[in-house]
């Protein structure tokens, strides 16, 4: 009957003990004892050990690394458009020199001709080109052919294609 006692005995001050306990953590108690809350009593939770303290700063210096990798990502990103950007930019400006490239070429094969031919002939077939083309034409030529050539021509447009030829020659 003794152990019975002692066992009942025992229980109760388990659940008791068990009871304190929910109701301290759950903040029930602090409402009747405000004294067991004050500040400057220990709570073994605040209380964080080495390794604790240690997975928090790893967890930060994570968060950190991460946000700075996605901000790394962003700029590779924009700096790949860029890229390619730029080389499209390139293959049309290699576009553009390989036409004006044959342009030209084809515009000093044309001046070769018209070297040959006879003044008052090129004069008429200059007549029917654009000014900027004659002036190309005329800039390629031998010094006495363009003088010839420009001495035929309309005293007007004479005139016109000279201005235009020292404005090429001037930078």
């Amino acid at each position: 009957m003794k152990r019975i006692l002692m066992l009942i005995l025992i229980i109760s001050l388990i659940m008791l003990g068990a009871g304190f306990l929910a109701a301290k953590h759950s903040g029930f108690l602090n409402t009747l004892f405000p004294q067991i809350g004050r500040e400057d009593a220990v709570d073994i939770g605040l209380i964080g050990s080495p390794l604790e303290t240690e997975n928090e700063q790893l967890r930060a210096e994570k968060k950190e690394l991460t946000y700075q990798l996605t901000i790394l990502e962003q700029e590779k990103t924009k700096l790949l458009e860029q890229i390619t950007e730029l080389q499209t930019e390139l293959t049309e400006i290699k576009g553009q020199i390989a036409k004006q490239e044959t342009k030209l070429i084809n515009t000093e094969d044309l001046a070769a001709y018209y070297q040959e031919m006879k003044p008052d002939a090129v004069v008429r077939i200059m007549d029917n080109l654009d000014d900027e083309m004659v002036v190309t034409i005329l800039a390629l030529l031998d010094k006495k052919q363009t003088a010839k050539i420009i001495a035929l021509m309309d005293p007007y447009r004479a005139a016109l294609i000279t201005q235009l030829l020292l404005n090429k020659q001037i930078p």
